[in-house]
């Protein structure tokens, strides 16, 4: 698909040293994080708007499909070029292009990470509050595409909401401005929903502009171990029927203890069936009534030990605790795979036990992390790729998580994408109307269908 008059016209725009075509390099960036592959024909690393532009606008008008690329860190193949064609590669843009602190707005590059930005921000007194566990290497265009979220989700929402404008490049090669640096009291049309967690199938952004939030001036870290991940769950509604809403509550299981304690020796309860883990932020006045009040309603709710730290040291320890789980779970299989599925968080002791019972049923270890504020489950399934019938077992088990999830009510993906890797399931979650309706959309940002080809949307015959 891609012929060498147009490896030549790539390198008239971005330069030689920037287009690559050999073996080590297309493999390079065949796969992403998740358990899906695919093989470009071509990388091209690029710097600006200008350059984009001009390459989507080859790439349209020869229908050679494009997959834009930051950091490689997406779980359901988003980044991974199925369809062959040309990969962008943006972290050379990289630039922090502005820090307003009167507005309360920073603007940046997509190749920007989310630690960079929050590091940047916080000399000012300020946070970007999207704080994905993932945030030292994945970039903002990538938290843009799939809409992401983190820890303190439950109360300062997703990457949506946050997000206030953006200049984006369509496939046509056209620059457009989404928004702005100033909310408008009467919203024009908020394309800005539209295209946050379009997962790079309407344009990619160049400049994206952040909303920042004041730094809390306080907060509370508890530690609550449980004898069941059921009670766990239990407790996590309890604690917003009170009206109570943390900036953090999360959760993880014995499995998921373990493997940390056993690699970062921090003096988690490693007897515990699951803990919670819940922070409660804002001024001090008030925040120990808060933390009182919910280390109460653990207790009440089977909690078998309930602490709050005392200091910095030991907050930062369970915080590095979680944000470290996934890289402890690596060392217990050669492969994991993590889904999001996500339920109403009253559903939360309902589907853990379903996670428990697949795990014996189909004999396939999982781990437990979990936002659990928001209901997003963060299921890690252990196994090792080289084995087909133990992928085949991992495979049924995917299925069955996500089925439940959608009879609960919930959906099939809380910050991760569908992407590739949950393609199959769109069917189960939507009605050919409504995946018709999808790909229409779709079909008026990108009529040739090239960005991210193949990808989030399942093609139609009656969509077009």
């Amino acid at each position: 698909m891609v012929d060498q008059s147009t490896l030549n016209e790539l390198v008239r725009i971005v330069g030689k040293e920037n287009v690559l075509t050999s073996k080590v390099s297309l493999n390079t960036y065949m796969y992403d994080a998740s358990l899906v592959y695919g093989q470009p024909e071509v990388i091209v690393y690029v710097q600006n708007a200008r350059q984009i532009a001009a390459i989507l606008k080859l790439a349209s008008s020869k229908k050679i499909p494009v997959t834009p690329r930051g950091g490689g860190t997406c779980l359901s193949g988003g980044a991974v070029p199925q369809r062959g064609g040309i990969v962008i590669v943006m972290t050379r843009m990289n630039r922090i292009l502005e820090i307003d602190p009167e507005n309360r707005v920073a603007v940046v590059e997509p190749g920007v990470t989310n630690m960079e930005l929050q590091k940047a921000v916080a000399p000012y007194g300020l946070v970007y509050m999207p704080d994905p566990a993932s945030q030292k290497v994945s970039t903002m265009g990538g938290n843009l595409g799939e809409n992401s979220g983190g820890m303190r989700g439950i109360k300062y929402g997703l990457t949506k909401d946050h997000i206030i404008g953006m200049e984006l490049v369509l496939s046509s090669g056209e620059i457009v401005q989404i928004g702005g640096k100033l909310e408008p009291i009467a919203q024009e049309l908020n394309l800005n929903a539209l295209l946050i967690g379009s997962e790079g199938n309407l344009g990619i952004a160049t400049k994206i502009i952040c909303k920042l939030t004041p730094a809390p001036r306080a907060n509370r870290t508890m530690l609550a171990s449980y004898k069941t991940l059921e009670d766990a769950g239990t407790t996590v509604s309890a604690i917003i029927a009170h009206g109570i809403i943390p900036c953090t509550l999360e959760l993880m299981d014995n499995k998921i203890i373990n493997a940390v304690e056993d690699w970062l020796h921090i003096g988690l309860p490693v007897d515990a069936g699951a803990i919670l883990l819940i922070e409660v932020d804002g001024w001090d006045a008030g925040l120990d009534r808060q933390a009182q009040q919910i280390m109460h309603i653990c207790r009440e709710n089977g909690a078998t030990d309930v602490k709050l730290a005392q200091n910095a040291r030991e907050r930062d320890n369970l915080w590095t605790a979680r944000r470290m789980a996934i890289g402890a779970i690596g060392r217990l299989a050669p492969n994991y795979d993590m889904e999001d599925a996500t339920v109403p968080r009253t559903k939360l002791p309902e589907i853990l036990k379903e996670v428990n019972r697949l795990s014996q049923e189909f004999n396939v270890p999982i781990g437990m992390l979990a936002h659990a504020g928001d209901g997003n489950l963060h299921p890690l399934v252990l196994f090792d790729e080289r084995n087909k019938e133990e992928m085949e077992r991992v495979e049924k088990v995917r299925a069955a998580l996500f089925r439940k999830a959608l009879d609960l009510g919930g959906t099939l993906s809380g910050e991760h994408g569908i992407g590739l890797a949950k393609l199959e399931f769109m069917r189960w979650a939507f009605n050919p109307e409504e995946l018709q309706f999808l790909r229409r959309e779709r079909l008026a940002f990108d009529p040739s269908e090239i960005l991210n080809a193949g990808k989030t949307v399942p093609d139609t015959d009656t969509a077009a």
